[in-house]
């Protein structure tokens, strides 16, 4: 999916749309990773603190990347 979004296209896994929505470090991630919010939901129980630190890693090198 190269951190588009089928649910919104406007919020994006990009850095910019990171940087924009307050996103783009590893606490925000892992916190919207374990609560959800709107469209997404939690993971809270169903990934392990390693998952989710994982999950957030890889979604900040990413955009870093430029997916």
């Amino acid at each position: 999916m190269g951190g588009g979004n089928v649910v919104n296209a406007g919020k994006t896994l990009k850095k910019d749309a990171l940087e924009k929505y307050e996103m783009a470090s590893l606490n925000a991630i892992k916190n919207q990773v374990l609560n959800g919010k709107a469209a997404m939901p939690s993971f809270k129980g169903r990934l392990s603190a390693t998952q989710i630190d994982d999950v957030a890693a890889y979604v900040l090198e990413q955009s870093e990347k430029g997916w």
